[in-house]
């Protein structure tokens, strides 16, 4: 299978577990060792959005606008922050994944966003989706995710509570009509 980076994951109405019901997971790496993925339409409570940041030292982010939403990134490393963002934003360590998407996980990011010196557009997430060598395969093979190409203004603009269900429809598909049953045939 060709490269799946810089395309997205969305979930089949049998996927029910609490980690990837109603899912869009943006490809970050996939190769012949596995894949890494971060869940783009699962904002944080709150509570535990505003927990994160007060334990970072960023409190103020969120009085003064600078962060709206902290995601859940997936189930890997929960405690560990992905910044997905424009491209206008580089520092050391910065993997660009597309030419519209480049991927931090340096502190930095989020000292440069507190002071306005951060990217335009971005996506904190704790934690990441995460596939051993072909495991990702095997579930797409068994009907349990479709694949789009993904783009930054998708991730960035859409409207997080309708992102699994437009996500769908730009691959053609009306993902209210699936029966919740996967399986090969």
């Amino acid at each position: 299978m060709d490269s799946l980076r810089n395309h997205f994951l969305i979930s089949m109405p049998h996927l029910t577990d609490t980690f990837f019901e109603k899912t869009v997971i943006y490809i970050c790496d996939h190769d012949s060792q596995g894949s890494m993925g971060l869940v783009i339409n699962r904002p944080l409570p709150s509570a535990r959005a505003a927990m994160i940041l007060q334990a970072l030292g960023l409190d103020s982010l969120e009085e003064e606008g600078g962060i709206k939403d902290i995601y859940y990134g997936g189930p890997v490393q929960p405690n560990v922050g992905f910044v997905l963002h424009t491209p206008e934003y580089e520092v050391d360590g910065t993997l660009p994944i597309a030419e519209d998407i480049f991927l931090t996980t340096s502190s930095e990011i989020m000292k440069d966003i507190q002071t306005g010196a951060g990217p335009a557009q971005y996506r904190l997430t704790m934690g990441y989706a995460g596939w051993g060598p072909e495991q990702l395969e095997r579930e797409i093979a068994n009907g349990d995710w479709l694949v789009i190409p993904a783009s930054g203004e998708f991730i960035f603009s859409e409207a997080d509570h309708g992102k699994w269900t437009e996500a769908a429809r730009k691959f053609g598909i009306e993902i209210s009509q699936f029966s919740g049953f996967g399986g090969e045939a």
